[in-house]
């Protein structure tokens, strides 16, 4: 047996123990009785809606800030804050974020509903994935756990995989998130640096301030409205950015996206606003500035993205800092899509929060 499958061998027994068992009854207890609403509609929400279905309990409805619909991978409703102080006063909720937890909660407290009816999906025995949902990734981690060489990316791979199905806590490194030097990035002042998924900017300042102003060019990427307005605020008057309101994709295409998620906005088949993708090989075919750094973090669009920029890693052989934890497959396909494009690159995974948030996998040269 590989040291992978005996490190999930133990894992999945725990996930078939009786007190994992025994959890599950009691939140069937607590929920039972009233209508259960999942507040907030992203990734989380949706693995915290399939991991209830699987556990015999189904919630009603999803809460959203973006808009009311249907959600395309369960096909629950999705209602407005508005309407669910309409509708759903008496009904139990619970929040499916970890960075806007405290203030959805504090908003719905202001709006009268009552405490002991709200909960929040970290403090309750509710996993990220049950094990029947990650039995079909248990080979590709395995090949991520061999594929890489140094023991803080395979501690990182096994991690995760605590995180998804006992939401263990996860310990974060020590280094820059996106210029971690025990990755190996080094930063010079010649960097050209492509920016995927600017947010408000605050990934732009912090290469500022790694650089210490300098730098080549910074070329930042943003889909929302909102975010792309604070991030122009944020950076006007820095010299050598490029700030652009497109998304990255593998070409280029009018595509749908979910808006007012914050740093959560992502290209969706149902979202409620429509954004220009393109491609970083169409994008920088006719520039002088070749990239010598490319961060990612577009919300499960990092595939995509790297498909569509494969001609240019192969030719500029850029620093690559991606974020490898939208999707639970993101861990393998990611780095197997990139070990396929055969540029001699050195691979490692990097972490930055004490959730399921915030894995980096590296490549440099």
């Amino acid at each position: 047996m590989s040291k992978f499958r005996e490190r999930f061998s133990h894992i999945r027994a725990q996930c078939e123990s009786a007190a994992f068992r025994s959890d599950i009854r009691q939140l069937r207890d607590k929920f039972h009785g009233s209508p259960l609403v999942l507040y907030g509609a992203g990734d989380l929400g949706t693995r915290t809606a399939q991991w209830l279905f699987r556990s015999g309990i189904r919630p009603e409805c999803f809460c959203d800030r973006s808009g009311s619909g249907i959600h395309g991978e369960t096909a629950l409703p999705i209602i407005s804050p508005k309407d669910l102080l309409l509708h759903y006063k008496g009904a139990n909720i619970l929040i499916c974020s970890i960075a806007h937890a405290h203030d959805i909660r504090q908003d719905l407290l202001l709006s009268g509903m009552s405490e002991e009816r709200i909960f929040i999906v970290e403090n309750l025995p509710i996993h990220a994935m049950m094990i029947e949902d990650f039995l079909p990734h248990v080979d590709g981690y395995e090949w991520a756990y061999d594929f890489f060489a140094d023991d803080i990316s395979k501690e990182i791979i096994c991690n995760r995989v605590e995180g998804y199905l006992l939401s263990a806590p996860l310990q974060p490194s020590q280094g820059a998130e996106y210029f971690d030097r025990s990755a190996g990035v080094m930063l010079s002042s010649e960097e050209v640096f492509v920016d995927g998924g600017m947010f408000d900017g605050d990934t732009a300042m912090a290469f500022v301030r790694q650089t210490k102003g300098h730098f080549r060019h910074y070329y930042g990427f943003e889909i929302d409205d909102t975010n792309y307005g604070k991030a122009v605020q944020n950076l006007t008057g820095m010299e050598h950015m490029t700030l652009v309101q497109k998304g990255l994709w593998s070409g280029e295409a009018e595509r749908h996206y979910r808006t007012n998620l914050s740093a959560s906005s992502k290209l969706s088949e149902s979202g409620d606003g429509v954004i220009q993708v393109t491609s970083l090989d169409q994008f920088f075919a006719d520039l002088p500035d070749q990239p010598t750094l490319i961060k990612l973090d577009i919300e499960g669009a990092e595939k995509e993205a790297l498909l569509g920029a494969e001609h240019m890693i192969k030719r500029a052989l850029p620093k690559l800092a991606i974020c490898a934890y939208h999707k639970p497959e993101d861990i393998y396909t990611l780095s197997q899509l990139l070990a396929d494009y055969d540029v001699g690159y050195q691979f490692t995974l990097r972490h930055y929060s004490d959730n399921l948030l915030d894995t980096v996998l590296y490549a440099v040269q």
